[in-house]
């Protein structure tokens, strides 16, 4: 139990730099895309060894519809969410990004209901309304109205955020459809191949660099990316639910909020702001929520078997 808590910390910190590495490649002049299509490349290239590894011992023969399937869920995933973050970087800071991306779970309750017919507890819809007052606490509408107080370009910033964590959520709900089927190593290092082909197919047409601009710092902190946030970090993930459970594994996305927040202030010398601040303590709350209803859903279920 002991490594599986472990492993949820390395998965923490893992996820909590993402934002932190991206915006310092942004501010060095890379494009969205390109740090984009670089990791997802490396990430599935990393994970692919392990993916034959499965195929291979689950006697998996994937068809077309397999294949559409995975190019689905790598489309949601790659050139729509993990494109906006990175968008997102541009404008608004690294922990601001973060924790509205950390707000994912809060749309991923209306997107099971509809394609899952997953029914909520009341705890869980409390928790997404605690979210929802996060999120706009960090929108702040008041001071948006009377004169986009931190400036357009941070509301933008925003903006992007909030469609990578919805995207990020439906993308998470989709792939709960048949991820049984491949195992995680596979479904991912397919769907991740897919999604970087998708973004260079969108760096070629728009003429944007793919491999231009890179120095030796730029390269060093891709590689981070890749192998140690999209390769291990999913790796470190999977062993902290293969060691403890689903359930206590996602403490993952309770640390990542307050982790990443200190993280960039740390690093990036980001400076909060006071509504920031409230609204990061409203998701945090709305995850702890949501986290303790999952404990507790899980432990009625164990005694009525």
């Amino acid at each position: 139990m002991q490594k599986g808590y472990m492993f949820i910390l390395l998965t923490a910190l893992s996820y909590s730099t993402q934002e932190i590495a991206n915006k310092m490649l942004v501010q060095k002049g890379l494009d969205s895309f390109q740090i984009t299509f670089i990791i997802f490349l490396i990430g599935a290239i990393l994970l692919t060894p392990l993916a034959i590894k499965d195929i291979k011992a689950k006697k998996l023969n994937l068809g077309v519809r397999d294949f559409g399937y995975l190019a689905l869920n790598g489309a949601l995933c790659v050139p729509i969410s993990m494109a906006l973050l990175s968008w997102a970087g541009k404008y608004t800071l690294a922990s601001t990004s973060a924790v509205i991306f950390s707000s994912n779970a809060i749309f991923t309750v209306p997107f099971a209901y509809l394609i899952l017919k997953e029914k909520a507890s009341k705890s869980i819809l409390f928790s997404l309304f605690i979210g929802i007052l996060g999120v706009l606490v960090i929108f702040n509408p008041a001071k948006m109205a009377a004169g986009m107080h931190g400036g357009s370009s941070n509301l933008l910033g925003i903006t992007l955020s909030l469609g990578a964590a919805i995207s990020w959520s439906l993308y998470t709900v989709i792939s709960k459809i048949r991820i049984h089927l491949y195992g995680g190593y596979v479904f991912n290092c397919i769907a991740f191949y897919f999604g970087a082909f998708f973004v260079l197919l969108i760096l070629l047409a728009t003429g944007r660099p793919v491999l231009n601009g890179l120095d030796g710092n730029s390269v060093l902190i891709l590689v981070y990316m890749g192998l140690f946030i999209k390769a291990l970090g999913y790796i470190f993930y999977l062993g902290a639910i293969r060691l403890t459970s689903a359930v206590t594994a996602s403490l993952v996305f309770l640390i990542k909020p307050a982790l990443a927040t200190i993280l960039a202030v740390m690093i990036l010398g980001d400076k909060l702001q006071t509504n920031v601040i409230i609204g990061i303590g409203f998701i945090i709350v709305s995850s702890y929520i949501a986290f303790k209803s999952k404990q507790a859903s899980v432990a009625a279920r164990a005694v009525a078997k």
